[in-house]
Formats: structure tokens, C-alpha cells, sequence
């Protein structure tokens, strides 16, 4: 039977070229700690995106030692002490030591030994700028400003940066130049690509976005479209690579579906190069697994491991697309236990009898805020029927999950899984993004694989009516 796949059209036949990785060792000596651990934070998996914070005790002369396993040329690590706070970028094969007071870590941290030049150079960038990180806290308050202004001034935020890396580059290896600058330069470029959404909900105040005007996408048109394989080890060019040709076709008012992902699909073919274009339909296809029908994961996940059987995504893929059938229409809902807001310990098996809407969220989440009015709007209307809206909040801040139930006013079952998407709850479900939605039958089965938001009223309304009968 002939299907078109969610990417639109047959990937291009390829060979996977995946970087091998490896592990870089770090000792240290900390004086003055103001806690008798450090916690090492980094990210591994380009899709799945697995956060992994790694604490290591502190010996009584102040020496640490960890090895830590990286996947990609340089991988950014965070460091931290108490209240103290650092981070690096390191390779495989790498054997830093670094040495610093726990209660100045920027004025006294150094680091020797194989892969010092690029943590000195980010060390020094610390210091006299700030962390990477606070590259895209420097540009969000843009967002507020009109297209042009948001242009200048963002590019101005940038062009500090460079000048600092011109100022330093002889420091660090030419390759850790070119990844810095790719790094930074894609982070803008990302900003820019997301300028016309993120623009239009600063002046709705969060309200749903009913149309964005063409004079944003400029922003967004900003963008070269310009891809290279040196760059795939950088996290933002591969943000720009999942985004730019979405936007762009966007921009020029293509947003059928099945016309905009076949487009994009033969963008990618005709002007990615393989390593780029691996990755792109890697992440398309792991991105859409979640919210399409079974049967087109996997054809498309079928045709994916034709054209890339080596590749290294496919076990996360693999793993997305068996959670995948556990989770789709007419299988029963994975049990759990929770503890709920008033202290009550309970399963999720204990509602069969009712249609259960589960909302994955967190206090800090925006998306999941802007859907609370309509989601009360649903909940009166089944006020009284055998209807049950379970919250799931994936907070580690207990308080602040209280206090966003309160502020406002959130009916409905409550409980708190701390862990993000490792908590237990989260990962038991595949949940990698919130808000995200599952709706059970009165037998405790799945009655779709793509749950409707509460902003989408009309649809979820009858699919829970539905569910009812």
C-alpha cells in the first residue's frame, strides 16, 4: 500500500558518517568549597536531548576526578559548587585539571593539561562577558521590539561577541574558533527564525497567535541559508537546520501541511549535505513521532533505516517508535502511582470507570500557562460527568508548583513529579516537551495518539464527549 510519509518524500540514499566520541577526563583541586560535592551538567543524544548531571565527592584535600563520555568535538559542561558556577567545553581524549576557589569561581579558576587553551579562553569569556547561556538572555528582551530595532541591536549583542573571540582566537585551536563562532552566530540566527512567533506573543500578552504579520518574517528572512557538516556539533546550528526552511516557506504563506513538509523534504535532499541531512530527517521524524498515526511512524521510520543504516540516531528513533505503539490508540494507559496536592496516595488504574485528561506541565512553562483558560472552559463543561483532569507537574520547585495552582486557580487532580523529564512519571510516558496531553477511555485506554490541547476546544470537547458514550 502506498503512503506518503510525514517527511514529505523518499530520503536520499546516504551513508552515515557518525562522529565515534569518547571521554574526557577531568581532575581537579577546589579550596574553600562551599559544598562537599560538584555536580557536572551535560546533554547527550542530539535528539532525545538526555540531561545527565553526574556528583562527584570532594576529598579532604579538595581533589575530584571524572571522567565524563562525550559524543560530539566539543561538548559543553557545567560545573557546580553550592551557589558557584562554571562551564567548559571539552573533546574526546581531552585531560583537564582545573583548580579554582570555591568561593570565586571566575576570578580564580585555570585550567592545565591537554584541552586547557578552549576552558581558559571560556574561563576568560566568563569573566569579562558572562556565560554562554546568557547570549540568548541578552536577546530576549529584544523580542519586544519592532523588527528593525530587534535586528540592530540584536546583531550589536552579537558583534561583542566576535570582537571578544577576534581579541582572543590566538589563545584557543582554529577549530574551537570556528565551533565558538558557528555556536554563537546559529543562536542568533535562531532568535531570528523564532522572532515572528515570540514577537506576536509579547504583543497578544501570551493570548493564541491568530495571524503574523509578513513585516516579521524579514527577521526570520535574515537568515543565510547556508549549511555545513563542520558546524553539526553545534546545538544551535542544529536548532537553525530543524527551523529555517519551515519558517522560510512559512514566510511565503505555505502552511498546508502535507505542501509544506513535501517542500521542506525536497529542500533538504537538494541542499544539505549529509551530515546535515541525516540529522534533519533524524529530527524531523523524531519530532513527528509523537503526534502522528503509528502506521506512518513506522513506514517512515522503515524508509529512514533503508536510507541511513548505520546511523546513529536509529536507537533513539527505535526507542521513540516502541514507546511509540505502547502509547497508541486502543492500548491500555502505562499505570502509576502518585502521591496528590492533599497527600493522598493513588493510581492511575483507580479512575477507571472515567475519562481521564492528563496534562503534563510545569509552573515555569508558558505554553502550558496559555492554555490554563481554556482549560478551565473544557472542565466546567464536563463539570458534574464522568470526566477527570489529572496534572502531572514535572517541577523540582515544590513551592513554586503550589503557588501556580493557586495563582491560578487550576482544578482538577494534582501531583508533582520532580525530575523533568527524567522524573519517573515523564519518562514512563516519552514526555520531552510540556504541555503534553493523553486522554483515556472508561476502560483506561488510549483513545488517540494525538491529544488534543485545550486551546483546541472544539476537538477535544467531542473526542471527550465521545469518550463518554
Amino acid at each position: 500500500m502506498n503512503r506518503t510519509t510525514i517527511l514529505g518524500c523518499i530520503f536520499m540514499a546516504s551513508v552515515s558518517t557518525a562522529f565515534a566520541g569518547g571521554t574526557a577526563k577531568i581532575h581537579g583541586k577546589i579550596i574553600n568549597p562551599l559544598a562537599d560535592s560538584i555536580t557536572f551538567t551535560y546533554f547527550t543524544d542530539r535528539l532525545a536531548f538526555d540531561q545527565h548531571n553526574n556528583t562527584v565527592k570532594i576529598a579532604s584535600d579538595g581533589s575530584f576526578h571524572i571522567d565524563i563520555p562525550v559524543e560530539e568535538n566539543y561538548t559543553n559542561i557545567t560545573v557546580q559548587n553550592g551557589d558557584q558556577g562554571t562551564e567548559l567545553f571539552v573533546q574526546p581524549g581531552d585531560d583537564l585539571t582545573m583548580t579554582f576557589d570555591g568561593k570565586d569561581f571566575d576570578n580564580t579558576m585555570h585550567y592545565t593539561g591537554k584541552g586547557s587553551d578552549a576552558a581558559n579562553f571560556t574561563a576568560k569569556h566568563i569573566l569579562q562577558l558572562n556565560m554562554t547561556g546568557q547570549f540568548s538572555a541578552a536577546i530576549q528582551p529584544l523580542f519586544m521590539k519592532e523588527p528593525g530595532d530587534f535586528i540592530t541591536e540584536s546583531k550589536a549583542v552579537l558583534q561583542k561577541e566576535l570582537d571578544f573571540l577576534e581579541a582572543n582566537k590566538a589563545d584557543v585551536p582554529e577549530s574551537f574558533a570556528k565551533y565558538w563562532k558557528a555556536l554563537l552566530t546559529n543562536d542568533l540566527y535562531y532568535d531570528y527564525l523564532i522572532y515572528p512567533t515570540i514577537h506576536e506573543m509579547y504583543k497578544t500578552s501570551g493570548a493564541q497567535i491568530k495571524e503574523i504579520p509578513a513585516e516579521s518574517y524579514k527577521v526570520s528572512m535574515e537568515v543565510p541559508v547556508a549549511f555545513s557538516d563542520a558546524s553539526i556539533s553545534a546545538p544551535t546550528y542544529r536548532n537553525v537546520v530543524s527551523t529555517v526552511y519551515f519558517i522560510r516557506l512559512n514566510a511565503a504563506g505555505i502552511t498546508d501541511g502535507k505542501i509544506l513538509k513535501d517542500s521542506v523534504a525536497k529542500l533538504a535532499n537538494k541542499n544539505m549535505p549529509l551530515q546535515t541531512r541525516e540529522f534533519f530527517f533524524a529530527e524531523t521524524l523524531f519530532r513527528r513521532i509523537k503526534e502522528s498515526p503509528l502506521a506512518d511512524v513506522e513506514h517512515d521510520f522503515a524508509s529512514f533505516k533503508k536510507s541511513y543504516p548505520k546511523s546513529m540516531y536509529l536507537p533513539t528513533l527505535d526507542k521513540a517508535v516502541s514507546l511509540k505503539k505502547k502509547l497508541s490508540k486502543g492500548q491500555p494507559a502505562i499505570d502509576f502511582s502518585f502521591t496528590t496536592l492533599d497527600g493522598k496516595e493513588m493510581k492511575l488504574s483507580d479512575l477507571k470507570g472515567k475519562v481521564v485528561y492528563i496534562d503534563f506541565w510545569a509552573s515555569w512553562c508558558g505554553p502550558c500557562k496559555r492554555e490554563l483558560p481554556y482549560a478551565k472552559k473544557v472542565e466546567e463543561h464536563f463539570k458534574d460527568k464522568e470526566v477527570v483532569f489529572l496534572n502531572v507537574s514535572i517541577d523540582d520547585d515544590q513551592e513554586a508548583w503550589k503557588k501556580a495552582i493557586e495563582t491560578y486557580k487550576i482544578d482538577g487532580i494534582h501531583t508533582c513529579e520532580p525530575g523533568g523529564w527524567k522524573s519517573r512519571i515523564a519518562a514512563m510516558y516519552g514526555i520531552n516537551s510540556v504541555p503534553s496531553y493523553f486522554l483515556l477511555d472508561k476502560e483506561g485506554k488510549f483513545v488517540t495518539e494525538t491529544t488534543p490541547r485545550p486551546s483546541d476546544t472544539d476537538n477535544l470537547t467531542s473526542m471527550i464527549e465521545a469518550a463518554l458514550k
